[in-house]
């Protein structure tokens, strides 16, 4: 391909076919392929006109793969930053469209403890710190474990 926009946009497309990317994520990829950035600009732009490039729709889907792998709001937060995406898509997506990580949070407590019905306060501090390094929040985490010591009463 001789014009250097229209090869910026075929490789942009390509990538995107093989899996969602965010525009940062897709703009470091074409940098590395020894693309132009002002080309690499102009296709984005042109793949977000189409609506084949998407950043919120690219914080859906990881939220809700997060989500079903029993992760946190902190760890999405996290992951969707590390990826480049703005952090107004982030709190929209995180905040607003998944609202209930005190039930996720839950599952993923009732997934690791499963039946165990007797906490020591060792086994709830390790249960804490599970759920912590899943990127839940202190009262999220509080809310999960508390139902355990309310469904043994």
């Amino acid at each position: 391909m001789d014009d250097p926009a229209e090869a910026a946009h075929a490789q942009a497309l390509k990538l995107l076919a093989r899996r969602e990317h965010t525009r940062s994520e897709l703009a470091l990829k074409l940098a590395q392929r020894g693309i132009d950035r002002q080309h690499a600009d102009t296709a984005l732009q042109r793949l977000v006109d189409a609506g084949y490039l998407s950043d919120t729709r690219y914080a859906q889907a990881r939220v809700t793969e997060l989500l079903r792998r029993r992760y946190g709001p902190l760890r999405a937060q996290a992951d969707l930053r590390s990826h480049g995406v703005d952090s107004e898509v982030i709190d929209r997506v995180v905040d607003t469209e998944h609202p209930d990580w005190y039930a996720a949070c839950r599952a993923a407590h009732a997934q690791k403890a499963g039946r165990q019905t007797t906490a020591s306060l060792a086994e709830r501090a390790r249960q804490q710190r599970q759920l912590q390094a899943r990127g839940f929040t202190s009262s999220q985490i509080r809310a999960a474990l508390t139902n355990v010591t309310d469904d043994d009463a």
